[in-house]
């Protein structure tokens, strides 16, 4: 049955006609010209390059009965451009952070050599760069946990968002603890200027010691929070996609889990900020010594 039907009633006679070879579910798809072209059709069987073509979708498990159309391309059909289309996506996502992290590498070599900044600077500023880092996967993670639907598009973004958002915050809690905290808290010698010294300074000024003995405990410990319950978050975003956007209390768990975690990075933020302001940081252009 190849013949064009103008008239809908007609379409339907042929289509209801008693015929052996239509008695199957055939899926039909009409192509620019409109021009219905049927798996099972003989016109079909007589052309081995349109059967050559048939056989190409079987290697789709969704698309095993998709028939073949005149005058067009079925390798550049709306899936597999799709598929190419998100393949190049996550390979283009991947060499653009492959390629910010080498130049991160390298502007951090040509910094320290040159000794344009210091380690301790070197390390802060990485510090609040991966902040900001968190506050970015945050927003675009939260959109994409709050509203409903789905789409590859929704599904990516929510995914590299949730992943990045617990990476950043996991970099970030140990180069604050273990790379910027130690110069912070270093014990200050005898007779030593107490300005290098930021923590004894805040214990040794008795209007000041609050900063230290509840501000900066409170940020170390409650900024430990965030990577933990981000990475929570990104394992079921990655693990279970599809049943995230079928179950709503899920997802709204999810989402309160999220925000939690942002929520106590932002209070850890806050503190060290309002430390960084109390204290003197002249301490970040002291040697290196842990």
């Amino acid at each position: 049955m190849t013949d064009t039907y103008d008239d809908l009633d007609d379409l339907d006679k042929v289509w209801h006609q008693d015929d052996p070879l239509l008695s199957r579910d055939v899926e039909v798809d009409f192509g620019l010209e409109e021009r219905p072209v049927f798996d099972d059709d003989p016109a079909v069987e007589d052309r081995p390059e349109v059967v050559e073509e048939l056989g190409a979708y079987d290697e789709f498990d969704d698309e095993e009965r998709v028939v073949a159309l005149h005058g067009h391309d079925r390798f550049r059909s709306g899936r597999v451009s799709r598929r190419k289309t998100t393949t190049l996506l996550h390979a283009s996502t991947v060499t653009i952070a492959v390629g910010i992290g080498a130049i991160g590498v390298m502007l951090a070599l040509v910094i320290l050599m040159g000794r344009l900044l210091t380690a301790r600077q070197l390390f802060f500023m990485a510090h609040s760069i991966l902040g900001i880092t968190i506050v970015q996967a945050f927003a675009a993670g939260l959109g994409t946990l709050c509203t409903e639907g789905d789409s590859r598009l929704k599904s990516g973004v929510r995914r590299l968002s949730t992943a990045a958002m617990a990476v950043a915050a996991w970099l970030a809690s140990v180069i604050g603890t273990w790379l910027v905290y130690p110069g912070y808290r270093a014990d200050a010698p005898h007779g030593a200027d107490l300005a290098l010294y930021p923590r004894q300074y805040l214990l040794r000024t008795p209007d000041l010691r609050f900063w230290e003995s509840f501000a900066m405990e409170w940020n170390v410990h409650v900024g430990w929070i965030t990577p933990f319950l981000a990475t929570a978050v990104a394992f079921v975003a990655l693990r279970y996609g599809k049943r995230l956007v079928a179950d709503f209390q899920v997802r709204k768990m999810l989402t309160n889990l999220f925000v939690i975690a942002f929520a106590t990075a932002v209070i850890a933020w806050l503190l060290g900020a309002l430390v960084n302001i109390a204290a003197p940081n002249d301490y970040m252009h002291r040697a290196w010594n842990p």
